[in-house]
């Protein structure tokens, strides 16, 4: 099996693993074995909202401005073409530290043009722009993990 057989069966195995809810699924050949386990998703704390909330005048009012400020960083994605990452791994911006990033804020792009790399075991994945557009948001720094699925740049 391919290296790009492999990464097209672990990223089936992702998506079932998290369609059906699974918590572990593994595959085993003859010549390879794939061990894929959900890890539980990580607590949110209002961490920014406790000061905003001390600083506030005492009341009711408080609590809900810190439940707004909680549920707001889900609405804040303008609308666009999200581009998400197609695997686990370790973004970053350009092809090494010091060259230049591949695309930056306001950037226009065309279809196919490569938009950032994640790094998965070992091997530089480019991603590629899924559409012409400019590129509105970029929600990750180089070094970041992303994960499988999550939305990493915008383009509109």
């Amino acid at each position: 099996m391919d290296m790009k057989e492999l990464k097209d069966v672990a990223i089936e195995l992702m998506d079932a693993l998290k369609a059906k809810g699974l918590g572990e699924v593994e595959l085993e050949t003859d010549d390879i074995k794939i061990k894929i386990k959900s890890a539980p998703p990580a607590p949110v704390l209002p961490v920014a909202a406790a000061p905003v909330a001390a600083a506030a005048a005492p009341g009711t009012a408080a609590p809900a401005a810190a439940q707004d400020e909680a549920a707001a960083p889900a609405e804040e994605l303008p609308a666009g073409t999200e581009v998400k990452s197609p695997l686990v791994g370790t973004f970053y911006s350009s092809p090494s530290p010091d060259a230049p990033p591949f695309v930056l804020v306001g950037q226009k792009v065309k279809e196919g043009d490569t938009l950032f790399i994640i790094e998965a075991m070992k091997t530089m994945n480019e991603i590629k722009s899924p559409c012409d557009g400019t590129v509105s948001r970029i929600l990750a720094q180089p070094g970041d993990m992303v994960e499988y699925n999550q939305t990493v740049a915008i383009i509109l």
